[in-house]
């Protein structure tokens, strides 16, 4: 057997796939139990890693059960039993200490005669129920193996257990065997076991029972008649250990409960109260920065009137701790409500096709229903499986769930409407006011949605710089800590850890602070980050956190492809052109799968959607009703529908559409933000689904974005193409065959390739947005309709929008006059390119005009706006660097017209503008740059400004 649980152990690592889906195997049942007590006998913890589910199947062969089982034991200081008659009630109780794993197979000993055999076997099966796995019953396997010597067990138990309890009758203190286990229990606890109580239960017997002149009178005389019979019998010691048991407060059945149901009950919530259960999970070993973590989580409830009890929302990007921190709560609040704690995860339905949604939503709340019904209020059995309908759960949970306090992590609340009215439903069952219930998501807005209120919500607390390199070294040098390395050692952690800081939530990066809804304030560094970090790093640090799941996978590349396994070799792979995060994505259980699983569950259009805001747009509208149109006519939707889908990428936790609508009206400019990780996700997405043999130089994503596992689509498939960075294969890529492969294009960007010199977009039939940004040698940019009948317009008919910035070399520009939907169009740093007014003056249908860093060579053919009746936006910005122009008289004309019409007043301005010749222009001293902006959409309004602090404005 020993031999089977080694091969075993080392198979089932924590967290592994077998670890978590091994244990279910129904046929290995009844060999499981007796597998799991060798292997803690041997302080084996392999089972850490196991499945939550399986685990609790062990104990008590349900289902339902979603706690993991580690062995953890509770330090509450001081020997003796504790005062449990006068036990206040749990929001009363004192917090005991952090968890400690440890070896003890029996925490519990359930010591007794064999005239109460029944009662304390019901009591043993009462706490099997409740996740003690092993309390040491005589009538259990794992407690007395048979045909093995029962005494070394019996007192090895009795020496290590953390809750002794004697049930105490007059059988009891006559009977050798019994009363040899009190003494040992009475010798551990003075031999330094300040974890062992001693739990009187006065079952058959009087507290007087156990006063002096009782032992004197009583049992004195009986336990010199057993001695005569066994030398091993030491009567004063038995003497010693019924007084220490007297001054333990105990249970008085009659007192405590006048029925046998009502007092086991009351007895194994004592147990509770002085050691926690083995179906723990396990969090104070495995999370790093346990007790700060949920110390911060504990002092951030605050009470919600809706609700009726204490409430906290978490929210963070994927991967980022939220149910870690959420299983680590309920083993800190599983002593303070008496085992009342229970985690429920509704992000499973982020993998479900949407036809089957409704059907297995149904099947999932009932089966969280059921979890909560039989963690908080105790209702097990018949009743339980009783229950058919979620109607009927809910009723039950009103029901019961307000007469004691509870703890209740409601976890991964994800996007979709029924994820977020099943957590509403949760939250008005009705709580007991000293309840504690936590919310977590990926996203902030489904927080506040749920709890009506910024002050009931808090970003994932961040790791500390010892815990991110602690959380590296246990993938990278399994066997070092952070506190045993040199000095050297700890700064080349330190440079390994930075490469895994990511954006913080929380934090406001355009003004520099965190939101008032942060946990996190800005102060000196702490002692360990000034060892691990340059004050450059702690700096970067100071605003950005670090990724477990970042530092796993880094942690994973040292220690399997570093060729120097010791520390100080890892400086060599830093400085190289390695990319450590290489498979990062396509790891089975990693981020990327998790991540793949929400994308996929997304429907293609707002995975399109999604890409689109993470790769393809730059940000070239400056405001979100334009944004929103662009959008719409990408996409071939309405602005609503456009709207809508970023609100439930929002709540989905995949972009930031509420910070992007208020960076607008603080800082004047439109942008959604991406979370670092959804970003580097769509990209590595993008490029493996690139043109092949151009996959590090090109993002790629197919005709139905999630439809297609091919890594390398065929150009017909494509219809979002951005290549950068390319220099050799340019010319392949631009050539006519190539360009008529790509007809289903919609979407193409070209930035960075330095050897592209004339661009024929001849093919690409279904273009609707062109980029070309950063391509310093191109001179030509030339359009063609499509091959086919005349009515067939080709590019002609589909391109709505332009964008070319940087364009250094560019001379004869794209005719984009037969462009019947363009709508927009940026044009940035063209300077070689003239002739603007020939081809921007005949755009009939042009909602929005930006030339941006115009020369003076260039003024003479800006467009006047007068020609251009669709026009909702327009902005110039010229550059006047070494020249003088001198706008006074321009404005004085403005203001002196009759008519205040803003179309003419722009248009004088651009007549005065393109009047000057370069020769007219004397040096100047200052005056860099003059901007125009005019925008008709909603308020009429138009700005000049330049670098002299010149500045009208009219509305």
């Amino acid at each position: 057997m020993v031999n089977c649980v080694q091969k075993l152990a080392g198979y089932v690592r924590p967290g592994s796939y077998l670890g978590r889906h091994w244990l279910y195997c129904w046929s290995w049942r009844p060999y499981l139990l007796e597998v799991l007590s060798v292997a803690v006998t041997f302080g084996s913890s392999w089972i850490v890693g196991a499945s939550s589910t399986a685990a609790a199947d062990l104990a008590a062969g349900d289902d339902e059960q979603e706690t993991e089982s580690p062995l953890f034991s509770c330090h509450s200081g001081g020997a003796g039993g504790g005062n449990l008659r006068d036990t206040p009630a749990p929001d009363c109780i004192g917090q005991i200490s952090s968890f400690k794993i440890d070896k003890v197979k029996h925490k519990v000993f359930l010591s007794h005669s064999g005239a109460q055999k029944e009662f304390v076997e019901q009591l043993c099966v009462d706490l099997e129920a409740r996740a003690y796995i092993f309390p040491f019953f005589d009538q259990r396997h794992h407690s007395l193996p048979k045909g093995k010597d029962f005494v070394p067990f019996i007192k090895e138990a009795a020496q290590l257990c953390h809750v002794a309890v004697i049930v105490l009758s007059e059988k009891y203190l006559c009977s050798k065997w019994p009363m040899i286990e009190l003494a040992e229990f009475h010798a551990a606890q003075q031999a330094g076991n300040q974890q062992l109580y001693m739990l009187p239960v006065f079952y058959k017997l009087a507290v007087d029972d156990l006063d002096d002149r009782a032992i004197e009178d009583r049992w004195m005389p009986r336990w010199r008649q057993l001695a005569k019979d066994d030398r091993r019998i030491d009567v004063e010691k038995w003497g010693a250990a019924v007084r220490a048991l007297r001054k333990a407060n105990g249970l008085v059945f009659g007192k405590h409960s006048t029925t046998e149901v009502g007092y086991r009950k009351e007895i194994v919530q004592s147990i509770f109260r002085l050691s926690p259960p083995d179906l723990l999970y396990g969090s104070s070993r495995e999370m790093v920065g346990y007790d700060r973590m949920c110390e911060i989580g504990r002092n951030r409830f605050v009470r919600h009137k809706g609700v009726g009890a204490a409430v906290l929302g978490l929210y963070g990007t994927t991967g980022r701790g939220k149910t870690t921190l959420c299983k680590a709560l309920c083993d800190r609040f599983f002593a303070e409500f008496s085992g009342r704690v229970c985690h429920v995860e509704l992000g499973e339905m982020s993998t479900i096709k949407r036809q089957k949604m409704m059907l297995k939503r149904t099947k999932l709340m009932l089966k969280s229903l059921k979890l909560m019904l039989k963690k908080l209020c105790g209702i097990e059995g018949d009743v339980l499986d009783s229950i058919t309908d979620v109607c009927q759960g809910m009723e039950l949970l009103r029901v019961h769930v307000l007469r004691k306090p509870v703890f209740l992590a409601i976890d991964n609340v994800i996007g979709d409407e029924s994820s977020l009215a099943e957590a509403r439903e949760y939250l008005k069952v009705g709580f007991h006011p000293h309840s504690r219930i936590l919310i977590t998501s990926r996203s902030k807005s489904n927080v506040q949605e749920l709890l009506s209120g910024g002050e009931f919500c808090i970003a994932m607390p961040r790791l500390r710089v010892n815990e991110a390199g602690e959380i590296f070294l246990r993938s990278a040098a399994p066997m070092r800590s952070i506190s045993g390395l040199t000095d050297e050692e700890r700064r080349i952690v330190g440079l390994c850890i930075q490469q895994c800081l990511f954006e913080s939530e929380g934090y406001e990066s355009d003004s520099g602070s965190w939101d008032s809804d942060s946990d996190e304030v800005s102060c000196e560094p702490h002692v360990e980050e000034k060892e691990l970090l340059s004050m450059s790093d702690v700096w970067e640090s100071g605003w950005k956190s670090y990724h477990p799941l970042a530092l796993s996978a880094l942690g994973d590349f040292f220690r399997r492809y570093s060729s120097n396994s010791h520390i100080l070799g890892w400086k060599d792979h830093l400085g190289k052109n390695v990319d450590p995060f290489k498979d990062f994505w396509s790891l089975p259980e990693g981020i990327g799968r998790i991540i793949g699983l929400q994308f996929s569950s997304l429907h293609p259009s707002e995975q399109l959607l999604f890409l689109d805001i993470a790769l393809y747009w730059n940000g070239f509208l400056r405001h979100r009703s334009r944004w929103l149109e662009w959008a719409s006519e990408l996409h071939d939707v309405t602005a609503a529908v456009i709207d809508r889908k970023l609100q439930d990428l929002t709540r989905f936790g995949m972009i930031k559409y509420d910070d992007a609508c208020i960076n607008e009206e603080k800082y004047g400019y439109f942008n959604v933000p991406v979370p670092t990780l959804y970003k580097e996700f769509a990209e590595w997405y993008a490029t493996e689904h690139g043109l092949k043999g151009l996959k590090k130089n090109s993002w790629g994503v197919c005709q139905s974005s999630g439809a297609t596992q091919n890594r390398h689509s065929s150009l017909s498939d494509l219809v979002r193409l951005r290549v950068f960075d390319l220099s050799r294969a340019s010319g392949r890529l631009v050539a006519s065959k190539t360009m008529q492969e790509l007809h289903n294009l919609e979407v193409l960007h070209l930035h960075s390739c330095p050897n592209l010199t004339e661009l024929d977009l001849q093919g690409l039939d279904s273009l609707r947005h062109l980029e070309l940004v950063k391509l310093e040698k191109l001179v030509t940019v030339t359009l063609s309709g499509s091959l086919g009948a005349d009515e067939d317009l080709g590019i002609y008919e589909s391109l709505q929008s332009v964008v070319l910035e940087q364009l250094e070399s560019l001379t004869h520009g794209p005719d984009l006059r037969s462009c019947r939907s363009l709508h927009w169009l940026k044009v940035r740093w063209c300077p070689k390119w003239t002739n603007l007014e020939q081809i921007i003056s005949e755009y009939r249908d042009l909602k929005e005009l930006e030339l941006v860093r115009l020369v003076p060579q260039q003024w003479a053919s800006i467009p006047i706006v007068e020609s251009l009746p669709s026009l909702q936006y327009f902005y110039l910005s010229i550059a006047t660097k070494g020249y003088d122009v001198d706008l006074r008289d321009v404005i004085r004309a403005v203001e002196g017209l009759e008519c205040w019409d803003h179309a003419l007043m722009v248009a004088e301005l651009l007549r005065h503008l393109r009047s000057l010749r370069v020769d007219d222009l004397s040096p100047a001293v200052r005056g860099e740059w003059i901007v125009i902006e005019w925008n008709r959409r909603g308020c009429d309004k138009l700005t000049v400004q330049d670098s002299k602090d010149l500045y009208r404005n009219w509305e």
